[in-house]
């Protein structure tokens, strides 16, 4: 079964759970979604590279559309911050409730982590057809980085880019500390890591 399909499925299964069951985490379907959603455009690249200039128009609102949504993938791992609101006494007994939740959070986090590698996976497609695709890879992660950044901790959503795009270049540049761009390093180490330990699969995998 190809990556793609193994990803529908889990879409619809993990969403699916959060439907039925009553939980602390039904914010994560938004997440998911937004996380499939890009997943999904990041198949469609090749489909609209830039073959001629009629062309052209179409293939910059894709690729604009795409840019703007793919951190939204890796943005899911930071949700793992709301398990601070379970105290977790293991020392004492086990609560099934907590882990119940601790499950549902982290297989959704692993979900996003597998949707990551499959659309870096495709992102390499598309750049190494360059000579600079090494840079251009990395200059994707880091703007996926400022990109989590923004919306961790700025709460502005993709959309936003096209509705307040001052406000947002305002705010991003205001609260740019010490501590702000430490965050914007370590979410990208954190993405290298995984590009390191996922290495690029030797078939392409384009449309199915």
């Amino acid at each position: 079964m190809s990556g793609r399909n193994k990803s529908r499925i889990l879409f619809i299964l993990y969403c699916s759970v959060l439907i039925y069951f009553d939980n602390s985490f039904s914010f994560m379907i938004f997440n998911l979604f937004l996380a499939f959603v890009a997943l999904e455009l990041s198949y469609l690249l090749p489909l609209f590279l830039f073959k001629s200039k009629f062309q052209a128009p179409v293939s910059i609102i894709v690729y604009t559309a795409f840019i703007l949504m793919s951190p939204n993938i890796f943005y899911v791992v930071t949700d793992l911050i709301h398990l601070r609101i379970f105290p977790f006494k293991f020392w004492a007994e086990v609560e099934p409730k907590e882990w119940w939740h601790f499950y549902i959070l982290t297989s959704g986090v692993i979900i996003a982590i597998f949707f990551y590698h499959l659309m870096i996976e495709q992102v390499r497609n598309i750049v190494n057809r360059s000579k600079w695709g090494t840079l251009l890879l990395f200059v994707f992660v880091v703007l996926g980085s400022i990109g989590i950044y923004i919306g961790r901790f700025l709460r502005f959503h993709s959309v936003h880019v096209f509705t307040e795009p001052f406000s947002i270049v305002k705010q991003f540049i205001d609260s740019l500390t010490g501590e702000a761009i430490m965050f914007i390093l370590w979410i990208t180490l954190l993405q290298l890591l995984v590009i390191w330990l996922f290495p690029k699969a030797r078939s392409k995998s384009i449309l199915l």
